[in-house]
This record gives C-alpha cells, structure tokens and sequence, in this order.
C-alpha cells in the first residue's frame, strides 16, 4: 500500500507530532508499506518537499498529482491546527477532488478548543465529510466533538522501547528477535563464567520461571576467564547443559559486550540478578544502582556492604524456587516495574499497529 504522511515539518525538526510521524513511517515501512513523508521544512532524503504555494487554489493543483499516487494519506494536525491556512483549503479541495484516496486526520492538537490560537478560522472547527477523523486521547476526543460536532475513534501514540532506551543496533536488534521487549521479566547477570560466581544459579532460576509458566529471560554476560582454562571447560559445560533452554541467554556468545553494550543491557534489564558465592568487591551492585535497578544478590560479604538499601538478598545455596518467588514478589509490589511491563506489552508501536493500524489500513 502507497502511504504518505504530511505535516508542516518532519524529522530533524524536533517535536512530540514529528516523532509520531517518524514511529509511522517506520512501522508501516517495517510492515512492507511504501511510506512517502510531505513536508514544508525538515524531513530525510527522501522526504517530498510541499509546494511553497501561497494560493490554496494553486496549491491544490500541485498538490493532487502527488495525492493521486497513494492509496491513504494521514494528515497530521495539518486540518485541525491554523500553522498553513492555505494548506488546510488546499488539502479540502483535494479531497473533494480524489476520490479514490483515502484521507485520515491525525489529530493530536485542536486550535478550535485553545484560546491561545483563538480566533481561528472557521475551516479549523469543522470535519470534511470524506475524511477519517482519528484523535490521540479521549480528551482530544472530547474538545474536536465540541469543535466541530463530528465523532473521532482514540487511536494512542505509542513508542519504540529500543529507541527510547538508547539500545545501540547490534543490542536493539537482538532484543526484538529474542523478545527481550514484550514484557517479560528480564533479569541481568554480568559475569565472567568461574565456579565462584554461580552460574549455575541464573540457570537454575531460569528453569524455575519456565515451570511456573512466568515469562522471564535470565541474561549472562559469559565471558570466559582469559586467565583461566578451568573457566572455559566449565563455560562449554554450562552451554551445552542449558543450549536448549530459552530462559537463560549467554549474551557473550551473540555479540560482544563493551562499555555501550554493557550499559544498554542494565537499561533493557527489570533487575540485576547476582548470586555469587564469593566475591571481592562486586562492582555489579553499583552499576545497577546507577541505572536504578532493584538488585538481587548473595547475601554475602562484601555485597550485603555494598548497598546500604534496597538490596535483596538470598544465600547462594538457596532453593531456586525460593529465590524466584522472591523476585516475582518484590517486582509484583513495584508500580515501576508493573508499568513498565504494561507499556511494553501495550504502548509500543509493534502494539499499536498490531490492535489498531492494521485494521486501519485494510
């Protein structure tokens, strides 16, 4: 399908509407849609600039030849808000004129409902009769009813977790294909694979959220200890014991973890997960602390001095189903976690495309 998108200004320019149309164009192109953005300034390369006409009856006429090859055209904000009045008249004439296209109005802003625009112009606070209206929020649903008389349907905005979390490619990537951003639990172990950091832990709590039927990935950085051949039979062990559990993913063997890596994992991670049976330090707890992560870790010297709160602790030898209740415990009384999770399962775009703009599109 032939889909364009038009505002007054696109991507570079910064805005919450230029950032909704860039989530548009990406998840229609991403679902084999051809995506065209129309713009007066900003947009990419391949972004088709809007006639710098100032008659709307010129305008139209320019406009209709690039209208006529697309199947639907999402008009954003550009019928409800005063920033191109010309615009606005032109974009009716064309839908008068273009039968065969679908136009649907995106309306994340009503004038007609602000006194900061007022007076507007009475073509503002009306609905074209071949138009889809199609506010962000009940509320906006409310005042363009009030504006203008007609009905709209509540189509959110949403957003792009890797994107709002910084992953970098390699990372955001791996964490689409394995479902790291659906709502799971994802815990994070950063660890060198030795037989004192217990590995065999994150393994056996993995298993255990499996059997319970929670969704729940168990990350382990897994590099081999270079000073240690003990420590790279031990890691052939381990992969070859779990190689076919999904809960638990050896991160180490997908891609390699440097600082930028390392640092997206703590953002993409619910909590850090560190049952070690000995340590000397445990740079980890501090680490997590700055990315605000709830920890849990070996209730063990030095780790119980580490953090002087917050920290959950269990002894390394404890029963994984002990320790998993644990953490489903803490996280269930998180109303930062339960909304995280909500928004990954019901805000991102995959989403909303998924409950909403398929349907649309049909």
């Amino acid at each position: 399908m032939n889909i364009a998108l038009v505002h007054f200004t696109a991507s570079p320019i910064v805005g919450g509407v230029e950032r909704v149309m860039d989530e548009h164009a990406r998840v229609f192109s991403a679902h084999g849609h051809r995506v065209t953005v129309l713009c007066h300034r900003g947009g990419g390369p391949d972004a088709v600039r809007l006639p710098d006409e100032k008659s709307p009856d010129a305008l139209a006429s320019a406009l209709l030849p690039l209208l006529a090859q697309q199947d639907i055209v999402f008009l954003h904000n550009v019928l409800t808000m005063p920033f191109h009045p010309a615009l606005t008249e032109a974009l009716w004439h064309a839908m008068d004129g273009l039968p065969r296209v679908r136009f649907v109005a995106w309306v994340h802003d009503v004038a007609a409902c602000n006194p900061d625009y007022a007076p507007v112009a009475p073509i503002f606070a009306k609905a074209h009769p071949r138009c889809g209206y199609f506010v962000v929020s009940p509320l906006r649903a409310r005042q363009f009813a009030e504006a203008t008389g007609a009905q709209a349907a509540v189509i959110p905005n949403g957003i792009d977790p890797a994107r709002v979390l910084g992953l970098p490619e390699n990372v955001a990537a791996f964490a689409k294909q394995r479902g790291l951003l659906d709502g799971r639990i994802v815990l994070l172990h950063p660890t060198r694979i030795v037989r004192r950091k217990n590995v065999e832990m994150s393994i056996a709590v993995a298993r255990e959220f499996v059997r319970r039927g929670t969704p729940a990935t168990v990350l382990v950085t897994a590099a081999d200890d270079p000073h240690n051949a003990v420590s790279r039979a031990l890691g052939e062990k381990l992969r070859s014991e779990c190689a076919a559990d999904e809960g638990v993913i050896f991160i180490g063997d997908h891609f390699a973890v440097g600082d930028a890596e390392l640092a997206a994992l703590y953002r993409l991670a619910d909590a850090l997960f560190f049952p070690s049976r000995s340590e000397g330090f445990g740079l980890p707890l501090l680490e997590a602390a700055m990315h605000r992560l709830p920890v849990f870790c070996s209730d063990i010297e030095p780790l119980r001095d580490l953090l002087r709160e917050g920290a959950v602790r269990f002894s390394p030898d404890a029963e994984p189903a002990s320790v998993v209740a644990l953490i489903e415990e803490t996280l269930a009384a998180s109303p930062a976690f339960r909304e995280r999770r909500r928004v990954l399962r019901e805000c991102s775009w995959e989403a909303i495309y998924t409950r909403h703009l398929a349907a649309l599109l049909r």
